[in-house]
């Protein structure tokens, strides 16, 4: 398990991971954060979600804000508003990839 956590993209700073009896986990609290929302991704597609593309956009900006705020050394973030900011843009993503195929079934159904 630690092989496949390790091939995702995360920078695995300790003081920016949860942390479970002392010990930081191997992702950071946002990429945990995300991954969590990526969890919906098949129950959104199961049920036919369609949403307007706006709202995943929306729901990726509050991570992008606290994102750039810190990098520019703006202010500290913090690992809960990782957490949240985080698992809205996996939730968006999920709700995208749902609309995504949801539309393409729907193109592919009307051309058929």
């Amino acid at each position: 398990m630690k092989e496949i956590l390790m091939v995702i993209p995360c920078h695995r700073i300790p003081e920016r991971c949860l942390h479970i009896k002392g010990k930081p986990m191997l992702l950071c609290t946002r990429c945990f954060a995300i991954l969590l929302g990526y969890l919906l991704t098949p129950i959104a597609v199961l049920a036919s979600l369609i949403i307007p593309l706006w709202i995943p956009l929306v729901m990726a900006i509050p991570m992008i804000i606290d994102g750039f705020t810190q990098a520019w050394k703006w202010r500290k973030s913090t690992n809960t508003l990782r957490f949240i900011t985080g698992l809205l843009f996996g939730v968006g993503q999920a709700l995208l990839i749902s609309t995504v195929v949801w539309t393409f079934v729907q193109l592919i159904e009307k051309n058929a």
